[in-house]
């Protein structure tokens, strides 16, 4: 016979994790929190610039920058 033992859902997790970082981000003094932001954001800007590359790798440095730049001033949420 199997017995199945209850498992946390993910949801759980993620909202654990949520209250975590927000903890960790109302710790922070504002400079620190600046700062992140802008680590976030330098990072977003790379991996985005990586993705372009790898699926346009005839494309010039100039033409993934504008087009990390277009899907930034483009973007929509939700």
């Amino acid at each position: 016979m199997l017995t199945v033992m209850p498992v946390s859902s993910e949801s759980d997790h993620v909202r654990a994790a949520t209250e975590r970082q927000v903890a960790i981000y109302r710790a922070m003094t504002p400079r620190q929190r600046l700062e992140q932001g802008l680590r976030m954001n330098r990072s977003m800007r790379e991996l985005m610039a990586t993705g372009f590359r790898h699926r346009h790798p005839d494309w010039s440095e100039l033409q993934v920058k504008q087009a990390v730049a277009d899907r930034i001033l483009h973007a929509r949420t939700g």
